[in-house]
């Protein structure tokens, strides 16, 4: 059986559970292009650039592979144009030209041509900045957030595209592709906590 007619009978079991976006991006999550003359899609050459650098910062390869090698950025190309509607995209882009020209207006360069050091001091800035979390009771929101920031918004995609991709689902995460018996109570300590879908 293929991935994408797993997921699908996946959601249908769960009464299709999982919200729009999430669902159309996990089935669209292998057709992320891999070629070297990759061209992207919503974002220009410069903005594509600006994203890769981003992310690779947020997750940096180690002994795991970095958000560059798993293509979270065409990911995420591909993400914002075939999910977002008008008014999301153009939103998107107004706010990535203004953290590009907060940071030019700071380092007189772009995100991308930051050094190490000032890319730190940049995430520093936006980790520090106020932010009030929306709040749920039993799925149902009672409080609205605060303003997302641009920072926040694209970190949390960032790691969506990450954590979502294949290769950190099956060689990073504990990965099951067929599920033994229901075992109600296990230690955390005997199975760990990283667990890919």
């Amino acid at each position: 059986m293929e991935r994408r007619e797993a997921l699908r009978l996946s959601a249908a079991f769960m009464g299709y559970g999982l919200s729009g976006l999430v669902f159309s991006s996990m089935l669209n999550g292998c057709k992320v292009d891999a070629s070297l003359d990759w061209e992207p899609v919503f974002f220009n050459r410069e903005q594509a650039i600006f994203i890769g650098e981003f992310a690779e910062h947020l997750l940096p390869k180690t002994d795991t592979p970095g958000a560059k090698g798993v293509l979270v950025d065409r990911f995420l190309d591909q993400l914002i144009a075939t999910t977002f509607d008008a008014k999301g995209k153009e939103d998107f882009n107004r706010e990535l030209n203004a953290f590009q020209q907060r940071c030019k207006n700071q380092y007189g360069k772009g995100f991308e041509g930051c050094s190490q050091e000032e890319r730190n001091a940049i995430f520093t800035a936006e980790e520090e900045t106020e932010y009030t979390p929306a709040v749920y009771l039993w799925g149902n929101k009672i409080k609205e957030e605060g303003a997302v920031s641009f920072y926040r918004q694209l970190k949390g995609l960032v790691l969506f595209g990450y954590f979502s991709s294949e290769e950190i689902g099956e060689q990073v995460l504990n990965y099951d592709p067929v599920p033994g018996r229901f075992i109600g109570c296990v230690s955390l300590e005997e199975i760990g906590t990283s667990w890919s879908l």
